[in-house]
């Protein structure tokens, strides 16, 4: 069985979209890092982290896999490629120390006591 040729069109497509996944992330965690370069453009279809069955989970929870037919990456895109993949990584990481920090201010935001329900709630120093 012959492997299928590299589509260079359809893996310009893939990796378009996994920059705009990337993109909407960054805006979601407050833009990319300080001194690190603009990512994305325009969301363009390719994964199905929007559809029905996943509506409202990030790209990086649902597993991708590329679309059949494209056939191997072609060299001419492999160092976009690894250079969303690097952008990815750091992504992932910031989100989880984002995470981590988000858990820190939840526990001590539950260390507050409530207000308790039996004391009044005005003072009366007029009467």
């Amino acid at each position: 069985m012959a492997e299928a040729a590299a589509r260079p069109d359809g893996w310009e497509s893939v990796l378009a979209a996994l920059e705009a996944d990337l993109a909407a992330s960054e805006r979601l965690l407050g833009g990319p890092p300080v001194g690190g370069p603009p990512v994305g453009g325009p969301p363009v279809g390719g994964h199905d982290a929007g559809g029905p069955d996943h509506a409202g989970l990030p790209p990086a929870v649902v597993h991708w896999a590329p679309p059949p037919g494209l056939g191997p990456l072609p060299e001419s895109l492999a160092a976009r490629a690894r250079a969303l993949e690097a952008a990815q990584r750091d992504l992932a990481a910031r989100l989880g120390a984002a995470r981590s920090s988000a858990a820190s201010h939840l526990a001590a935001l539950r260390a507050v006591p409530s207000a308790r329900q039996d004391a009044p709630v005005y003072l009366d120093v007029t009467g």
